[in-house]
């Protein structure tokens, strides 16, 4: 059995580069071009793959033979091992943004190389009862107004909002089965998210959309599988 905890802070301007293709990416509600150009400052904020605390757990059992029962039974619950994976992690971040862009449209020219601007940061998006219908308040941000904030960038930060975090456990048995003296045959029975842990998605974090803040997506539920491995 092996056991891997790690306490970690990742930071950067940018989680990913805009390499190639015609416009840049967005990522998790995160540009990978500066918002500001000539303000790169403003960029410096959590990583996307900061997850704080990070449990990993993996372990190898061999299951103890049955000696009472009939032989044939003893015979098929003998060999087997099972194998274990556990991952537990706090959630990682996002940024809130708006696609629209309003306050860097006329009357003032579109800032060239801009693709989502972020909002003005009222409170922390961070506090409060979260649900999947309301994973954070609306009213901790402020879209910025096309008259009122003309060519302003909203003040608040690059992946400053934390989404759900993760549970999983996947597990297995496996046993050989002897066909001659070179050739083996192997069993494996599979289940993944086998506590059925439903792992949830990030939030939608585009202001504009109706569906801002509410979690649309999910991780798979749990999933059986049976293989075969000949080996000669």
């Amino acid at each position: 059995m092996q056991i891997s905890y790690t306490y970690a802070k990742l930071l950067d301007y940018a989680s990913s580069l805009h390499l190639t293709g015609p416009a840049p990416l967005l990522i998790s509600g995160e540009n990978d071009v500066a918002q500001n150009p000539f303000n790169l400052r403003a960029e410096h904020g959590p990583s996307l793959f900061d997850a704080r605390h990070r449990l990993a757990a993996n372990f190898s059992y061999g299951l103890p033979a049955l000696r009472r029962p009939a032989r044939w039974a003893r015979a098929m619950a003998s060999g087997w091992q099972m194998h274990g994976i556990l991952v537990l992690s706090t959630a990682t971040p996002f940024t809130v943004y708006d696609s629209r862009n309003v306050s860097l449209q006329a009357p003032h020219p579109p800032l060239s190389g801009v693709f989502a601007s972020r909002p003005d940061a009222l409170s922390d998006p961070n506090q409060g009862r979260r649900t999947r219908e309301d994973w954070m308040p609306r009213s901790a941000f402020r879209r910025l107004d096309a008259v009122l904030d003309a060519g302003r960038f909203g003040n608040a930060g690059r992946n400053i909002v934390r989404g759900p975090g993760l549970a999983n456990l996947d597990v297995s048995l496996t046993r050989w089965f002897a066909l001659s003296e070179r050739a083996r045959l192997q069993l494996r029975l599979e289940s993944f998210n086998v506590a059925n842990q439903t792992n949830l998605g990030l939030p939608v974090n585009d202001m504009v959309s109706p569906n801002f803040g509410r979690i649309l997506e999910a991780g798979p539920p749990r999933l059986f599988q049976a293989a075969l491995k000949l080996a000669f």
